[in-house]
């Protein structure tokens, strides 16, 4: 194992660990900041005029000083009280900034803490606004489900939206701490607080193409750098879209699950389906059957008797070779991920089709 691997349990502890710090200091930077110079120029104050003759050693370090403000903070009192107008509002001053201290410090710290325990929409709102480099995922029906999932497995940061309150899949998605913001993706308000500023993209797959397309063009308001992905239902109006707006990609998922249906009616083995260069590619899953002429040939043979591509290869215990050599021999139960077009399959078939044969004359 690599020395700077790590666990991936103990990854996603510590990015959950930094988020929650990044939330504690948005929460309470201001509040520090106004500690912090309050406490200093007491300090300082106490330090240079409180009078040398008052104190037991005649004389106080800035430390000293330091240790004294903290303690009258929270109803101490370690010095006597003196009339000097530029000291003497300190002995009433610091006793309130210390109430603030309990009030705002760990009333406010302690909700948080509640808050992101039952991982609640307050601190979904709070975690959200802290992403960054992230995904924002508009609409969580049945397409923006799989996206999260697909997403979730190289381990993208994301930020969901949903107009429902009542979806179904919400509690599940929350469970695996993404936060769900509910209000309208078009909302300004929703999209800042998905802190889409500093997003790198947002796909917009809910099932209404005007209300994706409005959000799309929301976010290039904020983010004029932001990649979008878009589901149009209407593929010929998803084409011109990305085209006339600058749109990255837009995708009819009508039009491509009917091609993935269409070629799984011709073949069982069919994986998935794409179209490049006006070619529709296929992902085939070949299975190598027992006495089939198929045992004993090597990843080279399959290649250059069918013109096909072998990307993967799984042997039969179930180990996967994602760069199977030429001469690896293929035994029986092996899987092969090729990727060909129609006529490819055609051959592959055509292959399976004279094994049957052979089988039947024998």
């Amino acid at each position: 194992m690599p020395k700077n691997s790590l666990n991936p349990e103990l990854k996603k502890k510590i990015k959950r660990y930094i988020l929650f710090l990044q939330v504690l200091w948005k929460e309470f930077h201001g509040f520090f900041y106004l500690l912090v110079i309050t406490f200093s120029i007491s300090s300082t104050l106490l330090y240079l005029f409180y009078p040398q003759e008052d104190l037991p050693h005649h004389g106080m370090s800035w430390i000293q000083a330091a240790y004294c403000t903290w303690l009258m903070m929270f109803f101490e009192t370690p010095l006597t009280y003196e009339e000097d107008w530029r000291i003497a509002p300190l002995f009433f001053l610091l006793p309130l900034l210390g109430l603030l201290v309990i009030a705002e410090g760990v009333v406010h710290f302690g909700n948080i803490l509640i808050q992101r325990k039952r991982y609640s929409t307050e601190w979904q709102k709070m975690l959200a606004q802290n992403f960054e480099n992230h995904l924002i995922i508009c609409g969580l029906g049945n397409v923006g489900l799989r996206v999260v999932q697909h997403l979730k497995q190289f381990d993208e940061p994301m930020v969901v939206i949903e107009a429902n309150k009542e979806s179904r899949f919400a509690h599940e998605v929350a469970g695996d701490e993404i936060p769900v913001l509910f209000g309208d993706a078009r909302d300004t308000r929703v999209l800042e607080t998905a802190n889409v500023s500093k997003a790198k993209a947002i796909l917009c797959v809910t099932n209404d193409d005007m209300v994706n397309l409005e959000t799309a063009l929301t976010a290039r308001e904020y983010n004029a750098g932001i990649k979008v992905i878009i589901r149009m239902f209407d593929q010929k109006l998803a084409k011109k879209v990305q085209k006339s707006l600058g749109i990255h990609a837009a995708y009819s998922s009508s039009a491509r699950s009917g091609r993935l249906f269409a070629q799984a009616a011709i073949s069982e083995n069919i994986i998935d389906s794409f179209e490049f260069g006006g070619t529709t590619i296929n992902a085939y899953q070949l299975t190598v059957e027992a006495n089939s002429t198929l045992v004993g040939e090597t990843i080279d043979d399959i290649r250059y008797k069918n013109e096909v591509t072998v990307l993967l290869h799984e042997s039969a215990s179930g180990e996967l070779d994602w760069n199977p050599s030429p001469s690896k021999v293929l035994g029986v139960n092996d899987k092969l991920l090729i990727m060909t077009d129609r006529d490819g399959i055609n051959r592959l078939q055509s292959t399976k089709k004279k094994l049957a044969l052979k089988k039947d004359t024998q």
